[in-house]
């Protein structure tokens, strides 16, 4: 049993650092967070004290920093203020078209509003990693939903929608020259009572729809970007694409790998999907992980290892039989047999050592 809690202590590790230690945020957003509290007049000496950050950290550009610490400030952030209500909208409204270089000057540069959405959502796993994009084109309206790709605490859950679709709103208008007829942001969860401070500063907003997304008339699609230049917007694509793809160490492609491996409910993203998703065939894909001294199957046992240890733990009620579906497998057995190749130990033997572990 000595190698058993090897293993078991080994792997916690994996879950804690995959669960979403490796989904990342632009530094900028954590700028945001320290702008914005400078501008509430609270103490920053008491703001960094006993946080494991250095300050340091956050004057790299053009660099991606863990969300744990984005949530880390925000966290501290909400101790001083005693509240993370409309949090969400302050922070989102901040978000400019300079925050993510050059991501900014490729928007500017797309001549109708479709080229600035549609380069967002190509994109929008490089830009901000944590969230994915979608343009639906419908009869008379369009939208852009807004996803997150990893979990947060549920206090949390709010304020990355409001944040996220408040900026996406913000920086489109600016695009559009601050006119912007018939635009609404639809949101999954019921009116927050902090809404009402901020309903004048917003679009028009709905709640209880059955998703999170922004929505428009879909011959909007068609404005023209004062700003617009498409020999530029194809030069911009380029550097964006060689900047954050053709230039990423495969370390960082490892990263990548891992913000895309998150469960639906009925498995993951198989090679294939993840390829596509990061702009890049299969074969290279492949190529950067073995630069990097790994695999896409190794990457997907530690997201699965990770989701498994961190279920068995916070979802006691949840059966194993469930937990082999959630994670794609076709069997409770080649569940269990993957488990313990992992752990040294059965998934219903691990639960019992989590539960004598915190008793």
């Amino acid at each position: 049993m000595k190698n058993n809690n090897v293993n078991v202590m080994g792997n916690a590790s994996i879950a804690n650092r995959n669960s979403t230690g490796s989904r990342t945020v632009p530094v900028e957003f954590c700028r945001i967070v320290l702008h914005w509290a400078a501008e509430k007049g609270l103490n920053m000496s008491d703001f960094w004290a006993g946080l494991d950050i250095s300050p340091e950290v956050l004057d790299v550009e053009d660099t991606w920093i863990p969300v744990t610490t984005h949530q880390k400030l925000v966290d501290r952030a909400v101790a001083l203020t005693g509240s993370v209500d409309g949090l969400g909208y302050e922070l989102g409204m901040r978000v400019g078209l300079t925050t993510h270089l050059p991501t900014g000057y490729a928007l500017l540069s797309q001549p109708t509003l479709r080229e600035v959405i549609k380069f967002g959502v190509k994109y929008s796993k490089l830009i901000v990693p944590v969230y994915q994009g979608c343009l639906t084109e419908g009869p008379e309206h369009a939208s852009v939903s807004i996803t997150l790709n990893f979990t947060p605490e549920p206090a949390l859950q709010c304020y990355y929608h409001d944040m996220a679709l408040t900026a996406v709103w913000k920086a489109l208008r600016n695009l559009l020259g601050e006119v912007w007829p018939g635009v609404a942001l639809w949101f999954d969860y019921p009116e927050p009572s902090y809404f009402a401070e901020f309903r004048e500063l917003l679009p028009s907003c709905r709640f209880n729809m059955e998703s999170n997304q922004l929505i428009f008339p879909v011959q909007q699609l068609d404005r023209k970007i004062s700003t617009g230049d498409p020999v530029m917007a194809e030069l911009m694509a380029r550097k964006f694409q060689e900047k954050h793809l053709g230039g990423q160490l495969p370390k960082q492609i490892v990263e990548r790998v891992r913000c895309e491996l998150v469960s639906n409910g009925n498995g993951y993203p198989d090679l294939e999907v993840v390829s596509r998703r990061l702009c890049m065939s299969v074969r290279t894909l492949k190529r950067h992980l073995q630069q990097a001294g790994t695999s896409f199957q190794q990457l997907l046992d530690e997201a699965r290892l990770a989701d498994a240890t961190r279920l068995l733990s916070s979802s006691p009620t949840m059966s194993i039989e469930d937990m082999a579906a959630w994670f794609g497998y076709s069997t409770t057995s080649n569940f269990t047999q993957a488990f313990r190749r992992w752990t040294g130990l059965s998934p219903s033997k691990f639960r019992q050592h989590l539960q004598k572990t915190d008793s």
